[in-house]
């Protein structure tokens, strides 16, 4: 069977066609901040929106025509435009010699029980929020940090910051985590036999993040969830176990048009026998910084539609799982987690009926 050649007149339609296509391409590309980029970069990255008013860049893609305004103070910043090329008209990164730090800020909300702070900027005259948190002073207890998560394909190196202690934490205070103090905390409450801590350096026990820094893009984003004020006592092996697959499972979930607002926070105070076989409250500083029972994750979409709630038991030393609280109404969880203490017994509530 002999093939017919193909008419030239197609070919010349098929290459004008692919050459328009190319054209369109290159005339609308947006720019991508890549992970070196963000890694290398110190400065506080926002843009200008439709009506003028600045915001915090949020995500790694960049419309073409938009500038990013890098601020290394209120009143320092450095220019880049997205060309229509799909390249940076200065290139990325970028360093600033002293960058500004994030600040907290006393703000009003009906929904907070204690004194609720928003972590960020401001910049003319505007504050830029990354997160915020519900925090009850007179306890130095975290009730709940809540942010907006977005879509992203990478996950920078985490920044190496010191944890901010703000006003609420005095050094003694934030001292209260360190291993020994720990340790010396639950010989004082449960006695100088007891078997939870087997030594000052036997680390059980560490800051957990409710806030995750693994949430934010930006290197500034990340270091401003190293403050007391966003962490509760958690189980290590919990922390890094079924609390850490919830985090990484929700941030797979966001779409990337838009975003997740996802609220982490503590319920109850862990309470353990002593010596004696009574029941004691545990605490990290005398009365203050109490150890959780619980702690949650309830996610919901951009317009607050309840998702996912995870309900996470916060503690190793229960050996059978305990039972659910009564406002979880148990449902299915939407991925595998694994059914022991060390990991975190957990249960997944509905999210229409989850008061927090």
């Amino acid at each position: 069977m002999k093939i017919a050649p193909m008419d030239c007149s197609y070919i010349t339609l098929f290459i004008y066609i692919y050459f328009i296509c190319f054209l369109a391409w290159e005339v609308h590309g947006d720019c991508q901040i890549l992970q070196y980029m963000v890694e290398q970069s110190n400065g506080i990255f926002t843009y200008r929106d439709a009506s003028g008013s600045i915001q915090l860049q949020r995500l790694e893609t960049v419309p073409s025509g938009v500038t990013l305004l890098v601020y290394c103070s209120p009143s320092v910043f450095k220019e880049t435009v997205c060309q229509d090329n799909g390249q940076f008209s200065v290139p990325l990164p970028m360093r600033c010699l002293s960058p500004m730090q994030p600040v907290t800020k006393h703000i009003r909300d009906g929904d907070c029980a204690g004194n609720l702070y928003a972590v960020g900027y401001t910049i003319d005259g505007k504050d830029l929020e990354l997160y915020r948190t519900c925090f009850d002073c007179g306890q130095g207890r975290l009730v709940y940090s809540q942010s907006d998560v977005y879509y992203k394909t990478f996950f920078p190196k985490r920044p190496f910051v010191e944890f901010v202690a703000d006003e609420m934490f005095s050094p003694q205070e934030a001292a209260a985590y360190m291993k020994s103090n720990i340790y010396f905390a639950f010989k004082c409450i449960y006695g100088d036999d007891q078997s939870y801590l087997q030594n000052a350096n036997y680390l059980v026990i560490n800051r957990g993040h409710m806030v995750a820094s693994a949430d934010f893009l930006f290197t500034d984003q990340m270091g401003s969830t190293f403050r007391y004020l966003n962490v509760v006592p958690q189980f290590k092996s919990i922390n890094d176990g079924n609390w850490e697959k919830i985090e990484r499972w929700v941030r797979s979930q966001i779409p990337k048009s838009s975003y997740f607002r996802v609220k982490s926070g503590g319920i109850g105070i862990l309470t353990l026998p002593d010596t004696r076989g009574f029941l004691q409250s545990a605490f990290l500083a005398g009365s203050k910084i109490p150890v959780p029972e619980w702690t949650y994750k309830a996610v919901r979409d951009a317009t607050g539609n309840g998702l996912y709630v995870f309900l996470t038991y916060n503690s190793t030393f229960q050996m059978e799982k305990p039972p659910c609280l009564a406002i979880c109404y148990p449902v299915n969880c939407p991925i595998h987690l694994p059914n022991n203490p060390n990991d975190g017994y957990t249960f997944c509530c509905d999210p229409k009926r989850f008061p927090y």
